[in-house]
């Protein structure tokens, strides 16, 4: 295959010289995508590796920083677009399909950062870390998203209680709502994966969630 018909993360062209000094000492490996590269414990493609130098660089934390974390695949994509939803509803909380609202235009994956933390964060640093339960967020969604906000520091008033904001969120960040949205229906991902495949079904978020946490026991 030709090195520009793959996905932007597996070429070679965005690799600064220090980084290809770097990937010729490190482990290689080779997966079905092409070649990975071990550094400080995790296997990265040429220009993720880049992207993860560029980040320990440059990244300089700000107060006002927001940091998404979850186990994989229990309700990240959803907490996503609670985010945005929040921070932006005095511009759009329509759900209609005309809206002219972020989470028309974009998928939640790239509206919102992940990095992973560890509980201590938050009794560290509580004012700062808060982890909320998927099953929570299931049997009570407008108390988890009000709570959110509070977190935030962008709380509900009580006008907008009273004008159904919370329910106007909640219905903007359905599963419904966002699995229906058009960029999750057309096109396909680098990879050719067809955006419906980051929707599970209910029941299958609920297994892998069980079986995370099966396999969080035995590790600990």
């Amino acid at each position: 295959m030709n090195e520009k018909e793959l996905p932007e993360s597996l070429r070679g062209d965005n690799i600064s010289e220090e980084t290809k000094s770097l990937i010729s000492s490190l482990s290689c490996d080779k997966d079905f995508l092409g070649k990975i590269y071990n550094y400080q414990g995790c296997w990265y493609y040429p220009n993720t590796l880049q992207g993860v130098l560029n980040f320990q660089k440059g990244f300089k934390p700000q107060e006002t920083d927001i940091i998404i974390a979850s186990f994989p695949k229990s309700g990240n994509t959803w907490l996503k677009a609670l985010t945005i939803a929040l921070f932006e509803r005095l511009n759009n909380t329509s759900s209609s399909s005309d809206a002219l609202h972020p989470l028309q235009s974009d998928n939640p994956h790239g509206l919102a950062p992940f990095l992973e933390t560890i509980l201590t964060c938050s009794l560290e640093d509580p004012k700062h870390v808060l982890f909320m339960r998927y099953e929570e967020m299931k049997s009570e969604p407008a108390a988890q998203v009000k709570r959110l906000a509070e977190f935030w520091g962008c709380p509900f008033t009580e006008e907008e209680e009273d004008q159904g904001c919370v329910d106007k969120i909640l219905e903007l960040c359905s599963l419904r709502n966002l699995s229906g949205l058009e960029i999750n229906k057309t096109g396909k991902a680098s990879n050719n994966m067809h955006p419906s495949i980051f929707f599970a079904k209910e029941k299958l978020v609920t297994s892998r969630i069980i079986s995370l946490l099966r396999w969080k026991t035995k590790s600990t």
